[in-house]
């Protein structure tokens, strides 16, 4: 299966398989992990070319999702249908950033920690750890833009390096289990995402109507 998507793939770009690897990982919830085990489907490309261009793919998205995440998390709680998944995101995101920032060093200046800790999320070889998830994360975080591009980035080349390993010295029959086990992972995290921020967003309405009350009484 694995072998035949990444026959596909690379038909659609023109029978070039860098060019499949690295448009593969721009894209969301695939990016670079969907990417290097699509390439251990690959004949005859070299290991070490294939995963520069996957990080080269994962890259680009980087800078403009950090500029571009806090821009949009105002328009979509501005526009009335969308508001609720501009609160569903700023939720998810500020928890996962308070996660990240938890997880560094003790000791380390605070710009320190975010830094390391953006890179170790980042660099963990799962599913919506990659380039997208990170980037959004380092844009909500309070660290200068350069810094959490190159946490981002660096993270990434690391998750590559792992990954890239793992499928070079896997059978090929195994890969089809990667790739299933990768997309099923995928879509379970979402929905533990979604779940989790409707229930945070029940807990959190009350106490807002609650305090809400007690400023009309206060003004009353």
């Amino acid at each position: 299966m694995t072998a035949d998507i990444a026959e596909y793939l690379s038909a659609l770009a023109g029978g070039n398989q860098y060019l499949t690897l690295f448009l593969v990982s721009m894209c969301p919830m695939l990016e670079l992990r969907g990417a290097i085990i699509l390439m251990g489907g690959m004949e005859g490309i070299d290991v070490f070319a294939g995963m520069l261009c996957c990080v080269a793919g994962g890259s680009v998205v980087i800078l403009p999702m950090i500029l571009a995440i806090r821009p949009i998390i105002k328009w979509l709680k501005r526009s009335g249908r969308l508001e609720r998944l501009g609160n569903a995101l700023e939720i998810h995101l500020s928890d996962r950033a308070e996660s990240v920032e938890s997880k560094s060093g003790r000791g380390a200046s605070t710009d320190c920690k975010r830094f390391w800790g953006l890179l170790t999320f980042v660099a963990v070889p799962l599913p919506m750890t990659g380039a997208w998830t990170g980037s959004a994360i380092g844009g909500v975080l309070d660290i200068p833009v350069w810094k959490a591009c190159l946490a981002v980035f660096f993270g990434n080349f690391v998750a590559a390096g792992i990954l890239t390993a793992l499928v070079t010295f896997t059978p090929v029959q195994y890969l089809d289990f990667y790739l299933g086990a990768f997309v099923i992972f995928a879509l379970a995290v979402v929905l533990s995402y979604y779940i989790a921020a409707a229930r945070k967003k029940q807990t959190i309405a009350p106490l807002r109507m609650d305090r809400h009350s007690r400023l009309r009484v206060k003004h009353k």
